[in-house]
């Protein structure tokens, strides 16, 4: 079971990455032109590549998920898919974002958090 919780966590990390390159490539959503324009817009974003990812990695992170609250305990689990932070931070870094040490510093004091969990299962 471990296995489809770690699987999870990466599909959900994945999910928030691919979003992030989706929403990067759609550009910023056109607040002031009207209603037609945003659906336009969110048409067109909603059926890109990536988003399309996203619902993908999404669906199957759901079905693990169910799997893994099937036999372990949600205050066990749960608190483990933080772990998709430390990804997500990772990706930042890689792709050029801006991470000052503070992000770092938090992201981990969470993930030692959930190496606190692990010891304690």
């Amino acid at each position: 079971m471990w296995t489809f919780l770690a699987l999870a966590i990466l599909l959900g990390a994945l999910g928030q990455i691919l979003m992030k390159i989706g929403m990067k490539q759609a550009g910023p959503v056109p607040l002031h032109d009207g209603t037609a324009a945003l659906v336009v817009y969110f048409f067109k974003a909603l059926t890109s590549p990536p988003l399309l990812g996203v619902v993908v990695c999404y669906g199957l992170s759901i079905l693990l998920w169910l799997a893994v609250l099937s036999v372990q305990d949600l205050s066990l689990v749960r608190p483990l898919m933080s772990v998709g932070y430390l990804l997500t931070l990772i990706y930042g870094i890689y792709s050029g974002e801006t991470v000052t040490w503070e992000r770092i510093g938090g992201t981990l004091l969470i993930t030692g958090g959930v190496f606190l969990l692990v010891r304690s299962a």
